[in-house]
């Protein structure tokens, strides 16, 4: 009996030997740096929820820009330019040297509308926040196409082949629109398409809703249009000619309006685009 005790005893303690801290520490460590690299992430990606617009911003002027520059790339509302939803992302770039300036911008899907028209705006600041470069009209954008592709911008100094940015009055008479009109509080705008029979277009509520007249005519109590939505709504902008300021700018515009809605009426200021 005593010598099947010594043979057990025995039997343990080269088993404990074996088993030494080091040998451990020599076994797990690979192991273990296998698992973390299992784990570790893979390339950022945008939060849940979000999309990204991916672009190449340039300018061709042979400039070398001042240390301290930055790049600001906006995703805007071309429709809503006039209230304080137009922006829907932005993004900066800090410390930039020379173009091309790549770029990515986060954005969230839910904020665009359906048959919305959007656009990129990039503008480069110097150092001392002095606008060196910006792109004269908007860079369109497709929702659900991530790559915008490379675009130019243009030197801000005055001269003459550089044509300044085109306001969205500008752009809005370019497709056809004859009168425009903005308000605030909510944030909301009206188009009024060229021709006898007009379309009639408005955003409202900060562009939450939308409402359109397929066939607008002229109202008789006072200049301006009406109709009726598909859904059975009725659409009245009542026009008068008298200075009006939006409240919300220095801006002053020719006319003041009320566009009702149904049981809601709205009320701005605008300009037909034709005069």
């Amino acid at each position: 009996m005593r010598l099947i005790y010594c043979f057990a005893l025995a039997a343990c303690v080269a088993v404990s030997g074996c088993q030494s801290p080091s040998s451990d520490s020599s076994a797990t460590t690979p192991a273990a740096t296998a698992d973390a690299a299992a784990v570790s992430p893979a390339t950022p990606t945008a939060p849940i929820g979000q999309a990204v617009i991916r672009g190449r911003a340039m300018y061709y002027e042979k400039i070398k820009l001042p240390p301290g520059g930055y790049l600001v790339v906006q995703l805007t509302d071309n429709q809503l330019a006039d209230t304080p939803k137009a922006v829907i992302a932005q993004t900066r770039l800090d410390d930039v040297a020379g173009a091309p300036y790549d770029f990515t911008l986060p954005y969230d899907p839910s904020k665009l509308r359906p048959n919305g028209q959007y656009g990129l705006h990039a503008s480069l600041y110097g150092p001392q926040g002095d606008l060196i470069f910006t792109t004269d009209t908007r860079v369109p954008f497709t929702p659900g196409i991530e790559d915008v592709g490379e675009f130019r911008m243009k030197m801000v100094n005055g001269r003459a082949d550089i044509a300044p940015p085109r306001s969205v009055w500008d752009e809005a008479k370019a497709r056809g629109v004859a009168f425009r009109g903005v308000g605030n509080e909510p944030g909301w705008l009206v188009e009024v398409d060229r021709g006898d029979s007009p379309a009639m277009r408005a955003m409202l509520d900060y562009g939450e809703r939308q409402v359109v007249v397929p066939q607008a005519q002229g109202i008789s109590s006072t200049p301006g249009f009406g109709g009726r939505t598909a859904d059975g709504v009725d659409v009245v902008l009542r026009i008068e000619r008298a200075s009006c300021s939006d409240g919300m700018s220095d801006d002053t515009y020719p006319a003041a309006i009320k566009l009702t809605v149904g049981d809601k009426t709205y009320s701005g200021c605008g300009r037909y685009l034709d005069e």
